[in-house]
């Protein structure tokens, strides 16, 4: 009962992660509202349900770039005019629709202009205050989260590795080096040691994925430096060492394949400590800022509505940010029981 619990709790994770990672990469090929941001506004379908669907009248610039990248993936709201249609009319004699909207100027256009600019268009999760389909929103945000996570990772990994490696199998001064400034760090709560780095450099998105991985990286230096400890006891690096093998053969060839299996643990918590840490610091209004969507400031922008019938625009962003911390923490128990059965 247990391992297959284990097993389920497993493939459910793996799958949402997958699912999340696939709609982050793919975004503008997915969302409805291909503006740059999801930022298109209509006050008229403001706070609408979820499931809501109208007829859009959409016209493209004819200074829309021509670059492939820009358009699909950077989007821009100077390129794409939306307007929501309240009725329309047709003229059989002229062959011509006449459309109306709220607060616009009625608009005659030919029937082959109505069959390629007005489309019904559905907004799965409803839309914000501001009449922002919430969907495109939050999978922009899912976009950024990963972008965090990933950054800061790769950051916390690079510094984590090298030192830890360094300070264990060198010893000495460089040792208690590593471990002053490891032990100087670790006494700062992580979040205030964000909060110092973003405010003192800034605000902009790269800020913060440097924040959170110079915050992560002393995790992984102390595990390493505490594996390399124990490893280079072992007889097989005594005998390396012994027949004068290069000291960056040893650190790389022989010491660092015995980490993965513990980093890997590490990577998948400090995968969901990321995640977690940009959505506090955007629910705070320190992190990614509006109308750049993340997961903590959409959960910041709508909170207020959880108590007003409307509990769904702060569920939505809490549930992805839940789902995505518990699904990395999930992923990282299970190689924890992997490794320590490989051990055995």
């Amino acid at each position: 009962m247990n391992r297959a619990f284990k097993k389920t709790s497993f493939i459910f994770a793996l799958t949402w992660i997958l699912l999340c990672l696939f709609l982050a990469i793919f975004s503008f090929f997915i969302i409805p509202d291909k503006t740059k941001n999801a930022n298109l506004q209509n006050p008229s379908i403001a706070l609408k349900e979820p499931g809501f669907s109208t007829f859009v009248f959409t016209e493209i610039s004819e200074n829309v770039p021509q670059n492939y990248i820009h358009k699909k993936f950077l989007g821009s709201n100077d390129f794409v005019s939306t307007k929501i249609l309240e009725s329309k009319s047709f003229d059989k004699t002229k062959g011509e629709y006449l459309l109306k909207f709220s607060n616009e100027k009625s608009l005659l256009i030919s029937e082959n202009d109505y069959l390629n600019k007005v489309k019904k268009k559905y907004f799965i999760f409803g839309t914000d205050k501001y009449g922002r389909d919430l969907f495109s929103r939050v999978v922009l945000g899912l976009r950024v989260s990963f972008l965090v996570g990933f950054i800061a990772v790769l950051i916390s990994l690079f510094l984590g590795i090298t030192l830890g490696l360094l300070a264990g199998y060198f010893g000495g001064w460089l040792d208690r080096v590593v471990m002053f400034i490891i032990n100087s760090l670790w006494s700062i709560p992580t979040i205030l040691l964000v909060f110092a780095i973003v405010i003192a450099f800034g605000r902009s998105i790269s800020i913060i994925f440097i924040a959170v991985g110079l915050t992560m990286w002393i995790e992984v230096a102390r595990l390493v430096r505490g594996l390399v400890l124990q490893l280079k006891e072992k007889t097989y690096i005594a005998a390396a060492e012994t027949l004068g093998v290069n000291k960056l053969n040893i650190l790389f060839r022989h010491l660092l394949p015995n980490l993965i299996g513990p980093v890997a643990v590490l990577i998948a918590a400090n995968f969901a400590i990321a995640i977690l840490i940009e959505a506090g610091l955007s629910y705070l209004g320190f992190g990614v800022q509006p109308p750049t969507p993340s997961l903590g400031n959409l959960l910041n922008e709508n909170y207020g509505y959880a108590l007003s019938g409307k509990t769904y625009m702060a569920l939505i962003p809490a549930l992805a940010i839940m789902l995505l911390v518990l699904s990395f923490n999930l992923i990282g128990n299970t190689l924890s029981n992997i490794f320590a059965n490989n051990q055995t």
